[in-house]
């Protein structure tokens, strides 16, 4: 039982940090698709702003140990299941 829930409370963790993340691209494909031409100079350099800022990995690290997105989560379930398979076939 507390297998089941440290397992859905990962994926949980793990797929809000994937939806924030993907929140984040839709942002910057957003402003990538602004007609930046018709806007004045002030939002022009807003758009710049956040075009550049999103230059660099958006990264969200859940409880400071790994990046949370659904493909760790996957990467931390199938290590689960190695070792636990590892130390059910020492017994």
């Amino acid at each position: 039982m507390y297998m089941a829930i440290s397992s859905l409370y990962m994926f949980l963790a793990n797929y809000m940090a994937q939806n924030i993340i993907d929140h984040n691209n839709h942002v910057f494909s957003t402003v990538y698709n602004v007609k930046w031409y018709r806007t004045p100079l002030h939002i022009q350099k807003v758009i710049l702003f956040l075009l550049q800022r999103n230059t660099k990995k958006f990264v969200l690290n859940v409880g400071g140990i790994f990046e949370g997105s659904v493909e760790h989560f996957a990467t931390l379930m199938k290590a689960s299941v190695s070792y636990f398979t590892v130390i059910y076939s020492t017994r």
